[in-house]
């Protein structure tokens, strides 16, 4: 089933349940009218998780994604849908296949009633928030989750990807290194996340995800590049598409690596001269590759030739005196090294707050650019 149809399926299956939601009001639960819409819901999700196992719709930014594909239209029937599951703090979605008519009937019975107690999650139908994580967890834990059938409790801390998100971060690499062509939906589903979270006044490094392992380190380096640019360049006015277009960039910023044998880029050892050779070649393979894409925007294959050209001219590639490098791909540029720093790597292990700063300190007006670099620092020196 595509997606188009599973959308399509589901955004009938909230008419029907908004109906039902009305006539619980109206008439009662008791009341044939009710009870033919609930029948008429229960039917038609039951047919829909025929064909796929689970269906999760959530809201970033006003907008209604389902499994993660934003929907432009939904109408003003699921439009009061979507109002009802907010006034009831629902952010997050999941029918489940095998979900029961009474599970069904007790959920829209639940958002029916006005005021009252949290909604319960069930076996079958699963709520939450988008962003969910255990106040005391350390940057990039993953979150605790909620007891089945508890209450949703307010949201006191914040990650930007769920698992899901983060394979579909992977497969835009993995398209790269097989040469394919990438689908920008994807990564504007991504970024459109991003900004939806970062909207909020949020601490940025309690947001960033810890490498789990060596083989994942470009994964989650792209996506804490692309939180930490995001933060700095909104903080510097950046909005609308200008701000979608800076993320993306971020988040492929370092693509190329893909192209690098994993036994050069994964070595434990210090590199040879050959070795940081091929090492360096990323930026232009990777600003090729992105040249090759139809629909992404011209920053982003910039910011991943740029994004090691330091603000004195040196770095690599390398590149004549009179050229400048965006100021888009220094502020890559900085959150790339910072996120580089704090992780740890095949060859070392991560730098601590003081050897950060010193670091930073050390190549300002040289390796970054001064201002953008005490922009960065104001972001997230009261974070350390």
């Amino acid at each position: 089933m595509s997606d188009f149809d599973i959308q399509d399926k589901l955004l009938g299956v909230l008419r029907e349940a908004a109906s039902a939601v009305g006539n619980f009001r109206y008439y009662g639960a008791g009341h044939p009218h009710t009870l033919e819409r609930i029948g008429t819901a229960g039917r038609e999700l039951a047919a829909l998780l025929e064909k796929v196992p689970s269906i999760t719709l959530f809201f970033v930014a006003d907008r209604l994604v389902v499994n993660d594909h934003p929907l432009s239209a939904i109408g003003p029937s699921v439009e009061k849908f979507v109002d009802l599951l907010k006034e009831k703090g629902v952010e997050r979605l999941t029918f489940q296949r095998g979900v029961l008519a009474r599970e069904l009937t007790d959920f829209l019975a639940q958002l029916a009633e006005k005021g009252g107690a949290p909604i319960c999650s069930t076996p079958g139908i699963r709520l939450g928030k988008v962003e969910f994580e255990d106040a005391g967890g350390a940057p990039g834990e993953p979150a605790t989750p909620a007891e089945p059938g508890g209450p949703i409790k307010p949201a006191e801390g914040f990650v930007v990807l769920g698992d899901g998100e983060f394979d579909r971060i992977r497969e835009i690499y993995f398209r790269a290194e097989r040469r394919k062509r990438l689908d920008v939906r994807d990564v504007d589903v991504i970024v459109r996340k991003f900004i939806g979270v970062l909207l909020t006044h949020l601490n940025p490094v309690r947001l960033l995800i810890t490498v789990k392992s060596a083989h994942e380190y470009t994964f989650t380096h792209a996506v804490n590049v692309g939180i930490l640019t995001i933060v700095q360049a909104r903080a510097l006015g950046f909005a609308g598409r200008t701000l979608h277009e800076i993320g993306i960039a971020s988040m492929l910023h370092d693509v190329g690596k893909i192209f690098i044998p994993a036994e050069i880029l994964s070595k434990p050892g210090e590199l040879t001269p050959a070795e940081r050779a091929v090492i360096e070649t990323h930026t232009i393979k990777g600003g090729r590759y992105l040249l090759e894409q139809e629909g992404l925007p011209m920053v982003a294959p910039l910011a991943a030739f740029e994004h090691h050209i330091k603000f004195d001219g040196s770095g690599y590639p390398f590149i004549t005196s009179d050229w400048k490098p965006s100021l888009i791909s220094q502020m890559i540029a900085i959150a790339d090294v910072f996120d580089a720093l704090r992780s740890r790597r095949s060859y070392g292990e991560p730098k601590t707050q003081e050897e950060i700063l010193k670091i930073f300190s050390e190549n300002r007006g040289v390796a970054f650019h001064p201002l953008l670099l005490d922009s960065f620092l104001a972001l997230i020196k009261p974070s350390l």
